[in-house]
């Protein structure tokens, strides 16, 4: 029997894709890096997500060390920094900023170097954390230096914490997406005591020295 009379003629033919594929733009590269997450992020295994080739990408960026770098950007300028406002004391508003920026550090891997080393900080990034200091100067009546004083270093050792310690636990069932869930131990019992205490310590050093009341006293 001819192969092709087997075959038949009337077989549908496959389906065609209707439309453009969707527009390779840095847009949509960077969405596919957030689902990736910064370590796991290769020209190869990007292009392979996307379905182009790494020539593809080579027209929108640089190479990898830019990549990262627009992928961690956005990861920061997609936070919601807490908003401080007068009704709150300044210790407890200072709290849940730390304890904000741990939880950015421990969804995003990969973002530590982003938020801490200022070779890595963006001006884009920049722009927002001075809008936040001023912010909070304002609200709480300090001055610009003293409020960045106050705000980086708690910052940087809330971070620099939270990566520590979230990147040793449980280590080999983390997913390859970004990790959703705060282990639920006595880990993140020691690390909120750990920043009360940063946090009541960066006022005492910065000459604002608040009694945070019985609440913060670890008995």
């Amino acid at each position: 029997m001819d192969e092709k009379a087997s075959l038949g003629t009337d077989a549908p033919a496959p389906p065609r894709r209707r439309g453009r594929p969707p527009t390779l733009d840095r847009a949509r590269i960077i969405t596919a890096g957030v689902e990736m997450t910064l370590p796991a992020v290769t020209f190869a295994g990007m292009a392979k997500q996307l379905g182009v080739t790494q020539a593809a990408l080579y027209k929108h960026v640089d190479g990898l060390g830019e990549l990262r770098t627009l992928i961690a950007e956005q990861i920061f300028l997609d936070w919601s920094i807490p908003d401080p406002h007068a009704a709150l004391p300044i210790h407890e508003y200072l709290l849940d900023f730390a304890l904000s920026i741990r939880l950015l550090a421990h969804h995003h891997p990969g973002i530590t170097p982003f938020l801490t080393r200022r070779t890595d900080t963006t001006a884009t990034m920049v722009a927002k954390i001075g809008a936040h200091h001023h912010r909070v100067a304002a609200v709480y009546g300090l001055d610009p230096a003293t409020a960045r004083t106050l705000l980086s270093g708690i910052a940087f050792a809330a971070v620099a914490l939270a990566d520590t310690v979230y990147a040793s636990y449980d280590q080999e069932k983390r997913p390859s997406s970004a990790r959703a869930d705060l282990p639920d131990d006595d880990i993140e019992t020691e690390l909120r005591w750990t920043v009360k205490a940063l946090v009541v310590g960066s006022l005492h050093v910065a000459g604002l020295d608040v009694d945070p009341g019985p609440r913060w006293r670890r008995t």
